[in-house]
């Protein structure tokens, strides 16, 4: 069985539901992975479908749509956050200060 099957065993196994969440570190240990491993195995599982939630607690195989929806929105903050921080950095890249000059051309038939 490969790494990501096991995880995804165990979790379903011994963590289902918020209350039983494992932190990173500790998944990490059993499965001797590193943490951006880890993150790379859980995001591949989800992408599969396997309904693995996290939270403050760590991670868990969700045991009701709740904790699903609890996962997809805060998911979804992360997204907003990194979609912002990228935005602020290409209005930097064209401020006044920074003399960007832009040139338009219109060509008329």
């Amino acid at each position: 069985m490969d790494k990501k099957t096991a995880i995804s065993e165990y979790l379903r196994r011994y963590h289902r539901g918020k209350e039983k969440a494992i932190y990173s570190r500790e998944l990490q240990r059993l499965f001797s992975i590193d943490g951006r491993n880890l993150r790379r195995k859980i995001s591949s599982l989800r992408q599969d479908g396997v309904p693995i939630c996290s939270g403050e607690t760590g991670y868990y195989y969700a045991d009701s749509q709740r904790e699903i929806n609890e996962t997809v929105c805060r998911m979804n903050e992360l997204v907003t956050t990194v979609s912002n921080a990228r935005t602020g950095l290409l209005f930097a890249s064209v401020l006044p200060e920074q003399r960007v000059t832009v040139e338009v051309k219109i060509k008329m038939n």
